[in-house]
């Protein structure tokens, strides 16, 4: 029988959680893991999901994998994204400042609540809509929109306060 799914599209979901999840701290083997087991799980149930659910599926388990995963090691280390800003036409202060910004970026998430990180994750990076997030968590579009303002007041007033701890 053959598959309503197209390698295309299974490849491109695996890519997206996996860079999600190395976003949200995992290291590069856990987030292989963890895709792996989401697909695998997804491939069980493939008759039973709709097509245009698949992406929210498989999302869905993996987080829910990495939750349990963060769970079960208490003594979770995030990994430093290090994004190779290989570019010659840069100079050399704009790349140390464009590392100190990521790094504070970085430090201002890890501060904020997980739904709050999550929102703010699947918004800006991933650049999902607004109807796409809801789907995904299962709230309706206005939640979404009332917990992105939080979450966006919340980062702001953090990353004001770290920005101003530095210039001190």
């Amino acid at each position: 029988m053959k598959s309503r799914f197209s390698n295309d599209l299974i490849l491109k979901v695996m890519n997206e959680i996996y860079f999600y999840l190395k976003k949200q701290g995992a290291d590069s083997e856990t987030a292989k893991d963890i895709v792996q087991d989401a697909v695998y799980k997804s491939m069980i149930h493939i008759e039973s999901i709709d097509t245009d659910k698949y992406r929210a599926f498989v999302f869905k388990v993996a987080i829910n994998l990495y939750f349990d995963y963060c769970r079960k090691s208490k003594n979770l280390h995030y990994q430093a994204l290090d994004e190779n800003l290989a570019s010659n036409s840069k100079l050399i202060e704009d790349l140390l400042i464009s590392r100190e910004e990521q790094h504070l970026i970085k430090e201002t998430l890890e501060q904020l609540p997980v739904k709050f990180k999550q929102l703010l994750l699947l918004k800006y990076d991933m650049e999902w809509s607004y109807n796409k997030i809801a789907d995904f968590l299962e709230m309706k579009p206005n939640g979404v929109k009332t917990y992105l303002a939080r979450a966006r007041a919340k980062f702001k007033d953090i990353y004001r306060r770290k920005a101003n701890e530095r210039t001190k």
